[in-house]
């Protein structure tokens, strides 16, 4: 399988701290999966495995350590977006 670019939907949150100060904070929402731009493979295609439109993703640095690792980072295991994880057993 070609490189996949690990991109994170996030899900904004503001939290008051103190007086008129506001932390403009984010959570994650879905881990997908995108492959990699032929042109610039440091970057993600157009489009997510899912369809998304990888635009307003984050990019997530994490890359697996070696075979059989996971693709997404295991701290968000149950965050994987479930059509992405589908995509890519398919391929």
């Amino acid at each position: 399988m070609a490189s996949i670019i690990v991109l994170l939907e996030l899900e904004p949150s503001t939290e008051v701290l103190d007086a008129g100060e506001v932390d403009v904070g984010a959570r994650v929402r879905w881990v997908h999966a995108a492959p990699a731009d032929p042109d610039v493979p440091e970057d993600p295609g157009p489009r997510t495995f899912c369809g998304l439109d990888t635009t307003p993703l984050e990019q997530e640095q994490y890359r697996p350590a070696g075979p059989g690792e996971p693709w997404y980072p295991p701290q968000h295991r149950t965050r994987r977006c479930r059509e992405c994880v589908a995509a890519l057993r398919s391929q």
